[in-house]
Order: structure tokens, then C-alpha cells, then sequence
């Protein structure tokens, strides 16, 4: 079947093969322009909205820790955030790849400002990136949709600031690519595991989805290429242990990813999360509920540090845990996880882009309804057809947002990490639909 070029300059449209290198030139020209008018857009409302002096960014909650971090990192190059070379246990309570990316930034940005500009163009590049490593993807109809992945609202809502999940909304969508290039020819990739990892230790929420993924890629290449399963699995470990280790080997208190798996296990399970627990702020509930099951708490508790804490939070949450009916339990998980999918805000979120993300979340939930009718075909998956590799990726995407509701909380910050992952998965699902739909209309 001939494929079609929309060509809006000329505004007829011309066989793909008969595209001119100008043609492809100009295209890719408009589409990178595209890209950084929207991120200049939405950075440059972002800044008439806020104040980006240093004492307000260090004062911003979880931004501003991280940018605190990246700042004594850059200063004293140690990770910390006391401004000195001195080790802070509250330090570890964040992952450890995005503040020494932004410690980075700091190399050439000085202040805030210009650090999340940097930042805008750092994830501008690493998306053209992944446009040019893929172009014969960005064909006809492909390139003009993509165009939608750069005004997704959940990834845009936190591409203008210093949190996390812009960058690993990214890393998501590199490895959902890496996955979907896979095939009899080339069934491995050096660069899947490393992006696994780094995924991991960017945003440990993605942990459950990246683990159900790389699974899948393991098995994938065990029987034919077992040797190249065994060292990329391997690798994978290696780059994720890298921080557990240090952490242990920093503080003797043992091995962790970060300070704060104590506190997110207490705010998602206690007594309160049947009757308050919101997808909204899920993350305010407050982690001391649970030190109250916990044998002479009043002895243990004065004068504790960070990671003591954490070790407190969770052996309570795992005596309230045994303290509840299997019927109680199950309340808790369904509860959180109807929150996971639930689209609409559980609280007020006014504003435009919020009012646009519902819409966003309605479609994944229907493209969460096309897994489970692909799965219900009771077909193997073909690994060599780019929709079935896309099933696998979002049956990834829900087997991790599950596990991690249940074992913790999400709530619509932690899923903004999916969202161009699934809305590129949703174009190369329905590729065929939409190519009919386009060329009704253009």
C-alpha cells in the first residue's frame, strides 16, 4: 500500500518515496521548531509564574531539595544537602540520578532559572534524539503525531520545573522505543539494560514496570542468546545495586535505594487510607501512624536519625499490616489501586492543562482496555510485530502501576512517568485507524 506525505507547504499531497531531500529537510525543520516553541511556551509561562530565586527553589518542597543536593554536590562534590562536604542521611532520601544530572547543569547554569532552561533543552535533545535514531518511524502520519508526545500535559506539567518526572516520563519512552526495535535480526540491545537501570535511579516508582519489562526482554533472548541474557541481566543489577551498596557502605545502616521507602510504605498502608487516601495528595498522609504498633516506640524513638526513622516507619507498618483481616487488606489494595485508574482528580485541580491531562488519562484507560482484549485473543505475541511489542510494554505499564499501588501509593504525579510512554504506544496500536482517519481529513 503506498503511503502518503501530507505536505501543508505546497498543500497537496505527494507519494512518501517522492518526497525531495528539501522536502524531508523542511519537514524535520518545522518539526524540531515545533518542539522548541512549545517547550519555550510552556517554559516561558512557567517563568512569568513563579519566582526563581534561590532561596524560594530551596524552599519548594522536593524541587528544592533536589536542586539543593545538585548544588552541594556541584560545591563540595559530595552528595548532600548541608553545604559542606559533611554526609547528610537526609540526602539519601532521594534517588540518586537526577540531582547529580542537574549538579551537572550547574557546571554552566548558575541559578535556577537557567538551570531549568537548560534542563528543557537537555530533554529536547535527548527527544530529537530518539526522532533521529528512529526516522523511519517519523514517516508521513508518524512525524506529524508525534508532535502530540511534546504537548502531552502531564509530561509538560513537569518539564518546566526541577522535579523528577519530566526527564524519567523520557527515559520511559527511550527504553518503550529500545523494546519495540527489537526483532529476529537484532534481539538484544546493550543500551535496554543500562537505560533499565538508570530508569530505576532516576524515579524507583518505575521500579515494578521496569522489572516486568526487562523479565520479558530476558526471557525474550534466553533460549536463543542465554549468555547475552545473563550479562545484560547482570548489568542491570550492577547498575541498580551501585546506590544500595554505596548507601550501605556510606551510613552502616544497610543496603537501600533511598531514605524514604519507610515513610511511602507507612503513607500507604494505615488505618486512614480507606476513608482519606486521594490520588491527589496520597503522599501527605502522615508516616507516623503506624510507630504506635510498635513495642516501647517511646524508648526508641527520641533522638532518632533519617534512616532510623525509616526502619522504625516500616517495622510499624508491617505490625499494623499484621494486625489487619484478609478482608481488611484487600480494602486497602482496592482502594489504592481504583484510585491508580481512576482519571478524574479525587480533589479539585482547577486549570486548563489539568482539565486536559483527564482527557489524556481517559485514553490510556481505553488503551488498558485494548490490552486486555489482545490478551483475551489467548494469541502469542509475535516479537516481531511493533503492536504486539506495544501490548507488552503497557501490560508492563499496568502490571507495574498495580504492584506499586498496592505495595506503596501512586497517584497522578507518579503515573505523569507513563504518560508519553503510553500515548506513543497508543499511536503505534491504533497507527491504522488514524492513518485512515488523516487521510479522510488532510
Amino acid at each position: 500500500m503506498e503511503r502518503w506525505f501530507p505536505c501543508y507547504i505546497l498543500h497537496f499531497k505527494v507519494p512518501l518515496h517522492q518526497l525531495s531531500m528539501n522536502s524531508k529537510k523542511i519537514f524535520f525543520f518545522f518539526f524540531f521548531s515545533f518542539i522548541i516553541t512549545v517547550k519555550l511556551y510552556f517554559l516561558i509561562t512557567f517563568i512569568k509564574n513563579n519566582d526563581f530565586s534561590e532561596k524560594v527553589i530551596l524552599n519548594s518542597g522536593d524541587a528544592g531539595h533536589y536542586y539543593q543536593i545538585a548544588k552541594n554536590i556541584h560545591d563540595f562534590s559530595t552528595y548532600s544537602d548541608n553545604g559542606s562536604t559533611v554526609i547528610s542521611e537526609t540526602a539519601a532520601w532521594r534517588p540518586p540520578f537526577w540531582p547529580f544530572v542537574l549538579a551537572s547543569f550547574l557546571v554552566i547554569a548558575k541559578t535556577p532559572l537557567y538551570v531549568i532552561i537548560l534542563k528543557t533543552l537537555f530533554e529536547v535533545l535527548l527527544i530529537s534524539l530518539v526522532v533521529y535514531y528512529n526516522k523511519r518511524w517519523f514517516t508521513g502520519y508518524y512525524g506529524l503525531l508525534f508532535f502530540i508526545l511534546l504537548i502531552e500535559p502531564q509530561y509538560l506539567k513537569y518539564s518546566a520545573g526541577l522535579l523528577s518526572e519530566s526527564l524519567t516520563a523520557i527515559l520511559i519512552l527511550i527504553l518503550s522505543f529500545l523494546f519495540l526495535k527489537l526483532n529476529k535480526q537484532k534481539k538484544y540491545s546493550i543500551i535496554l539494560p543500562i537505560i533499565s537501570g538508570i530508569t530505576i535511579l532516576c524515579h524507583p516508582v518505575s521500579a515494578f514496570f521496569i522489572i516486568s519489562l526487562f523479565c520479558i526482554y530476558v526471557l525474550y533472548n534466553l533460549k536463543s542468546n542465554f549468555k547475552i541474557a545473563f550479562l545484560h541481566g547482570m548489568l542491570f543489577i550492577a547498575i541498580v545495586m551501585t546506590w544500595p551498596i554505596r548507601n550501605n557502605y556510606t551510613y552502616h545502616k544497610g543496603f537501600f535505594l533511598t531514605a524514604s521507602q519507610g515513610a511511602t510504605f507507612a503513607k500507604g498502608w494505615n488505618e486512614k487510607v480507606v476513608t482519606d487516601f486521594t490520588n491527589v495528595d496520597g503522599d501527605l498522609a502522615d508516616e507516623e501512624m503506624n510507630l504506635k504498633y510498635i513495642k516501647d516506640i517511646d524508648n526508641k524513638l527520641p533522638g532518632s536519625s533519617i534512616l532510623t526513622l525509616s526502619k522504625l516507619y516500616k517495622e510499624g507498618t508491617y505490625n499494623y499490616i499484621k494486625s489487619l483481616t484478609f478482608e481488611q487488606k484487600t480494602a486497602i489494595i482496592i482502594k489504592k489501586i481504583k484510585s491508580n485508574f481512576n482519571p478524574f482528580p479525587e480533589k479539585p485541580k482547577p486549570g486548563f492543562f489539568e482539565d486536559l491531562s483527564i482527557f489524556f488519562r481517559i485514553l490510556y484507560l481505553v488503551l488498558f482496555a485494548q490490552l486486555f482484549r489482545r490478551l483475551f485473543q489467548f494469541r502469542k505475541f509475535n516479537l516481531d510485530n511493533h503492536t504486539d511489542k506495544a501490548f507488552l510494554v503497557i501490560l508492563s505499564v499496568f502490571i507495574g502501576q498495580i504492584a506499586i499501588a498496592s505495595y506503596i501509593y501512586t497517584g497522578l504525579r507518579f503515573n505523569a512517568v507513563y504518560s508519553l510512554c503510553l500515548l506513543f504506544c497508543f499511536l503505534v496500536i491504533n497507527q491504522n485507524s488514524i492513518q485512515k482517519v488523516l487521510n479522510r481529513v488532510i
